[in-house]
């Protein structure tokens, strides 16, 4: 029966007694190890018959040692592949606790990032349900709380070199010159619409604007509990073409909401056990399909309006039948126009300014406005259109105003941690990573790690009561 939590913890804690786990005390670490983490049941029967049945024969390298070079080599900070061979190599103890007679290639670590990624995935989720009850006993309330956020993990590409923008740039300016005299030119805006889509060498590197500029990343969408254990990573794909002469902030808020609802079905599936009471988000996924799946599946939602989602034109009122009204003459009705569907979008009822006609000119249909005051300047007049659940947004469950519900979106900041603490592990900043399947199989298995970790801590934190972590292993 495992011990519950005196202290309520919170991810400042948890990173370091991680940090105080692995700072100068390697060799503590594999004790640790070897004492709570019964790697053989932590691994899907399926990733072994998988590596062992790949060749036919047996491994110089055990599967457990691999995974266990790899966790290490994150919780440490290794940062890089040859260091980990190198630390391998020149020592005994760790080759003792790898299991290994000699060190590996590092073309041997690379084929098994890249054969054996699915098994790690499953590996992953796998330990995602493992240790769904020890986060409840660890802290129940803030197991019950989801937080997602979306990011890129920057890859080895020449696109991502700033030379790569600046001459695209250069030749920007250079055609401005060539064009009269227009404020509207936006030699920026021109330069980044001609930057390619996607990068040459990896097609899956594509260009978004995370971290306030454009680069080119493998774009995913990061979920943890309410103190930071991860809870899944998704890697989507999406189209970041510069449309509608929307701003880089307004295409990634398109990309975040949409984002959401098949990240969310994808994780549920994969753990049906799993619930939560609430959902913390940035304003990015504020859309009413969003609030209308959640509440659908029983999660509060806890997201703040996003300004960028609201107009600043004067909004119709509602008569007693439901319909929207002129928003300077709540007597005159708008007109039903129909339903508009699209794909993975809520079906929405338009409505359009009832002052708003159509008629035959050189025989094109063409909308004529008459009206003496319009709300828009759009020569079409105003048009409204409503979800089936409409107003999701404003009337939440929960007032945006209340303590609680303040109270409660401070915790999503520690999502944002998590996502660093990821890329920390994976050393993205100095990774020479461009191969799409290996970064994937390096993010998994830096999930892999902190859950591992958290596992270790657990354990170890309260086989003898609430002590801290430094008091067990000095």
């Amino acid at each position: 029966m495992l011990n519950t939590l005196n202290n309520q913890i919170s991810f400042f804690s948890l990173n370091n007694d991680l940090d105080e786990l692995t700072s100068n005390h390697s060799f503590q670490l594999f004790d640790l190890f070897d004492q709570f983490i019964d790697l053989p049941n932590l691994i899907p029967l399926s990733f072994y018959r998988s590596y062992y049945q790949k060749m036919g024969r047996k491994r110089d390298f055990p599967l457990e040692g691999m995974i266990k070079a790899l966790v290490v080599a994150d919780l440490v900070g290794f940062t890089s592949t040859n260091l980990l061979i190198q630390v391998i190599r020149i020592s005994c103890e760790f080759r003792r606790f790898l299991g290994f007679t000699r060190a590996p290639d590092k073309s041997q670590i690379s084929r098994f990032k890249n054969n054996f990624a699915d098994e790690i995935a499953l590996m992953f989720h796998h330990l995602v349900d493992f240790t769904d009850d020890y986060a409840s006993l660890t802290d129940e309330f803030l197991a019950k709380l989801l937080i997602t956020d979306t990011t890129g993990f920057e890859v080895y590409v020449s696109e991502n070199n700033p030379k790569f923008f600046q001459t695209i740039l250069k030749s920007a300016k250079t055609y401005a010159k060539t064009l009269p005299y227009n404020n509207d030119f936006n030699v920026e805006k021109y330069a980044q619409s001609k930057m390619p889509k996607f990068s040459t060498v990896n097609p899956d590197a594509k260009l978004a604007y995370l971290n306030g500029h454009f680069g080119y990343y493998l774009k995913g969408v990061i979920s943890t509990n309410g103190f930071g254990l991860i809870r899944d990573i998704n890697f989507i794909d999406s189209n970041n073409e510069l449309f509608n002469d929307l701003t880089p902030d307004e295409i990634k808020d398109t990309y975040d909401s949409k984002s959401l609802i098949p990240t969310l079905e994808t994780y549920f599936q994969q753990h049906p056990s799993h619930h939560y009471d609430f959902f913390l988000g940035d304003s990015a996924f504020d859309a009413d399909d969003n609030y209308a799946y959640l509440h659908k599946n029983k999660m509060m939602p806890i997201i703040p309006i996003n300004p960028r989602n609201s107009s600043t034109l004067p909004e119709p009122g509602f008569n007693e039948n439901g319909i929207p009204t002129c928003p300077y003459n709540s007597d005159l009705p708008m007109i039903f126009a129909g339903i508009i569907r699209s794909e993975k979008r809520a079906d929405r009822i338009q409505y359009v300014c009832p002052k708003r006609t159509r008629t035959a000119i050189k025989g094109k249909n063409i909308a004529i406005l008459d009206c003496d005051n319009p709300c828009t300047t759009s020569d079409f007049g105003r048009v409204k259109n409503i979800t089936i659940h409409h107003n999701y947004r404003y009337n939440s469950s929960m007032p945006r105003t209340s303590d609680e519900w303040i109270n409660l979106y401070k915790h999503r900041t520690v999502s944002e941690r998590t996502i660093n603490q990821l890329k920390a592990f994976i050393g993205i900043d100095n990774s020479k990573i461009r191969n799409t399947i290996t970064l994937q199989s390096s993010i998994l298995l830096a999930g892999i790690s902190q859950l591992i970790a958290f596992i270790i801590l657990f354990h170890s934190k309260y086989a003898t009561g609430p002590l801290a972590i430094r008091t067990l292993i000095s």
